[in-house]
């Protein structure tokens, strides 16, 4: 990958993270609204990092497929665990 494509990833976590410290400066959004927002951008922010400076979208596709099942069972076990802290009311 050339520097120009690095410099365009680096970019991107810069908007990011930017984007992180816009949603906590809003103050008319709920607590669990912004943790969930905050830990999905947490991950996009890591899918990055991984593919792109760590060269992990060069690998084969039967390690890539074993980091997303991992990625998958994390996720859902931070939605158990969120939900299990923070129950929904109807």
């Amino acid at each position: 990958m050339r520097v120009l494509g690095y410099v365009v990833v680096f970019g991107l976590l810069v908007a990011i993270t930017a984007g992180e410290v816009a949603i906590v400066s809003l103050g008319f959004l709920t607590r669990d609204l912004i943790v969930t927002m905050l830990i999905g951008l947490a991950g996009v922010k890591a899918l990055f990092v991984a593919a792109y400076f760590q060269h992990l979208k060069d690998e084969p596709r039967s390690l890539s497929a074993v980091l997303v099942a991992g990625l998958a069972i994390a996720t859902v076990l931070m939605v158990i665990s969120f939900l299990q802290l923070h129950p929904i009311h109807v």
